[in-house]
């Protein structure tokens, strides 16, 4: 699985369709996208118009809401892989651990929901499955009753994020479980201030300024992948921009390390906070 791979939430399929194809042509392997994001025909079509190597050398990702029936849950990643224009994705993620618009959603839900996961992957739909903003104990549900693991689970990390290691990605290392990121660079973040940001904030651009030709938002990925390329189960990031110089940008994080102290810096750091999470989901 890369490292880095191309979001695509909140775009429409226009935009989509746009970043996609920008990203494939930038030589990124990985898109995310998911039922709930309202854009796979755009995804899809990005992905047959501008992708240019063999369908088993990209990796697509994408979700199935939370709270479904297995049968809602088997029609809607029919509709993802009619959307996506795909026999099969490479990862099938079940988005969130509740049904936001449901009162009485739960763990029974949750844990039939994984079963129909496991049926889509056996009839070989998807080449793997996991989860998506999974606290501790959604993830203990899962592993009560899978007969296949999740093999990852995608939450909001970034710097800032404070908790979050210390919770979610400690369980996930616990059980085998991969740890991806997504809103690395803390998209949905509502900032205190200017300087919080991990684009052009005070404290990446100070760290940035140590390595030539570097950005904040560079030094806010590398953050997470060096992590990554430190402790194995530590899957990457999933940045997203419709720019094409700050999708190459998003990639060209391999050729330098970022100091033990400018990564203590970023670990310390108590801002931007993570969007209020779903770990109050019972």
């Amino acid at each position: 699985m890369p490292l880095v791979g191309a979001g695509t939430w909140q775009y429409n399929d226009t935009i989509a369709y746009q970043s996609v194809c920008k990203a494939l042509q930038a030589g990124y392997t990985m898109i995310d996208t998911a039922w709930g994001y309202k854009n796979q025909v755009g995804v899809g079509l990005a992905i047959k118009d501008c992708w240019q190597g063999r369908r088993e050398d990209l990796f697509v990702l994408t979700k199935v809401p939370g709270g479904l029936t297995p049968g809602e849950t088997t029609a809607m990643h029919y509709q993802n892989l009619w959307e996506l224009q795909l026999d099969y994705v490479d990862h099938l993620m079940v988005h969130f651990p509740s049904d936001w618009e449901q009162e009485h959603t739960g763990k029974q839900q949750r844990q039939d929901e994984w079963k129909a996961l496991e049926e889509l992957y056996h009839s070989d739909k998807t080449r793997s499955i996991g989860i998506s903003h999974y606290c501790a104990q959604h993830i203990d549900d899962i592993l009560e009753i899978a007969k296949i693991k999740p093999t990852l689970n995608q939450v909001e990390y970034h710097v800032g994020a404070k908790g979050v290691d210390n919770n979610v990605m400690h369980k996930c290392a616990q059980e085998g479980i991969l740890f991806m990121s997504f809103s690395p660079l803390c998209g949905p973040c509502q900032l205190d201030s200017p300087d919080d940001s991990l684009v052009t904030g005070k404290l990446v651009t100070e760290i940035a300024s140590h390595y030539p030709n570097k950005t904040g938002a560079q030094v806010a990925l590398r953050f997470i992948v060096q992590q990554a390329l430190d402790r194995p189960m530590v899957a990457g990031v999933i940045p997203k921009s419709n720019n094409a110089q700050h999708i190459a940008q998003n990639m060209d994080i391999f050729d330098f390390e970022l100091t033990q102290d400018d990564m203590a810096l970023l670990t310390a750091a108590q801002k931007p906070k993570p969007e209020p999470g779903d770990c109050a989901v019972p």
